[in-house]
């Protein structure tokens, strides 16, 4: 094998390693959110969120007289556009000769994807906990009286329906209440999460949600999306299963470097505003 397959081999086993550290995250997030798949939108696509308004009549009319109309309606939607996350790391190749390229590259490279992943999880959150959420902020006493409180709302906005309930809290905030009681702490995606905690639902744990406060809704109110990175055309790109992530390592001749450039915009948006509920605790603790 000459030299240029081997240095094309290195890149492609570096390409690989970080598109399958990104692809066994990814299935553990959709897993976590009973998802089956990624929402994937095409060049020129948006994502739109909407908020249903309205109040059903209660059908009691006289004979011949006009049936009012209950208004009910889902609104213009927001528009929720996916930003790419552009991402590029040089490892210059005298670090290379110094540490050899498994340590130069590699290490730096899985440093990388930890760092992109983090982005990631805050996008994520960011989505969730989206300006302009409809539901007026209500309050409750500790982490359990919030969490049961976004249960009770969630409970009632898909009385008729299908609802699975989700939550998001504060790391700090959990682990102070939780003291020291032991739970079975699970992982996806970088994050922790506990199933059936207190018997409400999953609760997702981050870093992210602001202290203090509660975020729920329903796991099929939300959407993982992405764009579909896949149909960029005229670039080398390896890219994941889902097409929403892609990644490149090569040479960058100018900076006497190999560089990583990666590309993605993975993120989570729920359907309906309305059906999102952020409860501030009145103490942190339960």
């Amino acid at each position: 094998m000459s030299s240029v397959d081997f240095k094309k081999v290195n890149a492609i086993a570096q390409n690989v390693n970080f598109v399958t550290r990104f692809e066994n995250g990814l299935q553990n997030l959709l897993a976590v959110l009973d998802k089956t798949s990624v929402t994937k939108l095409p060049a020129g696509a948006a994502f739109t969120t909407y908020a249903i308004s309205g109040e059903l009549e209660s059908g009691t009319v006289n004979p011949g007289a006009l049936i009012p109309d209950s208004g009910i309606t889902a609104g213009n939607g927001t528009v929720a556009e996916i930003t790419y996350k552009k991402y590029r790391n040089l490892t210059p190749i005298e670090d290379i000769q110094k540490k050899g390229y498994e340590v130069a590259v590699g290490g730096s490279n899985k440093a990388l994807y930890g760092a992109i992943q983090k982005n990631v999880r805050k996008s994520i959150i960011d989505g969730v906990d989206a300006t302009g959420i409809a539901t007026p902020t209500a309050l409750a006493h500790g982490l359990q009286g919030a969490l049961a409180t976004a249960a009770s709302e969630i409970s009632k906005k898909f009385e008729d329906e299908i609802g699975t309930p989700v939550f998001f809290a504060n790391t700090d905030d959990v682990f102070t209440y939780l003291g020291g009681a032991t739970v079975q702490l699970q992982q996806a995606f970088g994050m922790s999460y506990i199933e059936n905690f207190l018997g409400l639902g999953t609760v997702i744990l981050d870093s992210n949600i602001d202290a203090g406060y509660v975020i729920g809704t329903a796991k099929e109110n939300l959407e993982v999306i992405g764009p579909s990175i896949e149909e960029i055309p005229d670039m080398e790109l390896y890219t994941d299963e889902s097409g929403i992530l892609a990644v490149h390592n090569g040479a960058a001749y100018s900076n006497g470097a190999v560089e990583t450039v990666v590309y993605t915009g993975l993120c989570v948006k729920p359907d309906y505003l309305d059906r999102v509920f952020k409860v501030q605790m009145t103490s942190a603790e339960g």
